[in-house]
């Protein structure tokens, strides 16, 4: 079994512990100054803090009871010793849904994969036998190549992949922890959600087959259709969703979109908290927006929809209805 290095176990007891004091009532503006203080010095703090968070968001859709209890045990830092955050915190991956595969990304962390863009980055590269990869905000891929496949793992993120011919004829296949796709000489998006629910393929020339995790239920993908599939589910495909690809330009558009919907893209690109309140998420927007500039897009948003931005800290940001 995977094992966390020293480093690692403390940062994520570390982010359980803030995560517990930030989610009290008697939070303020001190706790969360010293938690962005916190969260600014190491990158492990940051990558600790997004796993913690993805936990709790996975629990969500388990039963209070089970998702409290194990939460509450980083609340408790007098009765219980720090090795018992630890072993909550890989309870809670253990029991989301993902079972060894998610316990063996929350040991391993995305920093240690082949190629890893941190929160509002992209990067472009081109592989050995000339596949081409962009790489979104927050991505972790390995490639794994060998004499039978070419095969790229996605642990998360989003990834654009333009094939190339393979002199050997092996093919080029992208596994997630919700099944594989193959290309057949084509340029594709995957994108794994979040919390590991499902995978997005979509298809922009030549086509795509994909397959399920439980070997059912495949299908083959056409240019200009995207599908959504999981681990047993698969979602048949629909219409390619204009600027679906909008952030390999360094752009986030929308058109008429929920804000609620918007601000949970935009979450992607910035560091920290960033909410929108239930009673403004239904606000419609649209807009063509700058992802280098994620302040530029709040401040837009305040300017143009009758909510206030409220800024806890740099990194703790909500929009929230204005006040009468």
């Amino acid at each position: 079994m995977a094992t966390l290095d020293p480093l690692q176990r403390a940062a994520l007891e570390q982010a359980a512990l803030w995560r517990a004091r930030l989610n009290a009532d008697a939070v303020d503006d001190t706790d969360r100054q010293a938690w962005q203080t916190w969260l600014d010095a190491h990158d492990q703090h940051r990558w600790a803090w997004q796993q913690v968070v993805q936990v709790q968001q996975r629990l969500g859709q388990l039963s209070g009871g089970l998702a409290g209890r194990t939460l509450d045990i980083a609340g408790q830092p007098a009765a219980i010793p720090r090795r018992g955050v630890l072993k909550g915190i890989l309870v809670l991956a253990g029991t989301s849904g993902l079972g060894w595969a998610g316990y063996r990304e929350l040991s391993s962390g995305p920093w240690t994969a082949d190629y890893h863009t941190r929160v509002g980055k992209r990067q472009a590269l081109t592989l050995a036998d000339g596949t081409r990869l962009e790489l979104n905000t927050d991505t972790a891929l390995d490639v794994r190549y060998d004499n039978q496949q070419r095969l790229l793992v996605l642990r998360q993120g989003e990834v654009m992949i333009t094939s190339a011919a393979d002199k050997a004829g092996r093919p080029l296949r992208v596994q997630t922890v919700n099944g594989t796709v193959e290309a057949l000489g084509t340029r594709f998006l995957v994108r794994r959600d979040s919390d590991a629910s499902s995978t997005q393929l979509a298809v922009y020339q030549g086509q795509v087959g994909v397959m399920p995790r439980d070997g059912m239920g495949g299908a083959v993908v056409d240019a200009g259709d995207q599908v959504r599939f999981s681990h047993p589910k698969f979602v048949l495909g629909s219409p390619l969703e204009p600027d679906r690809d909008a952030w390999r330009r360094g752009l986030l558009i929308a058109n008429d979109q929920m804000l609620g919907v918007f601000i949970a893209e935009l979450r992607r690109y910035r560091a920290g908290w960033l909410k929108c309140a239930n009673e403004v998420s239904s606000l419609r927007i649209s807009g063509t927006f700058k992802l280098d500039d994620t302040e530029q897009i709040l401040r837009a948003i305040g300017k143009t929809l009758p909510v206030r931005v409220e800024r806890r800290t740099k990194y703790w940001v909500s929009i929230e209805p204005l006040t009468t």
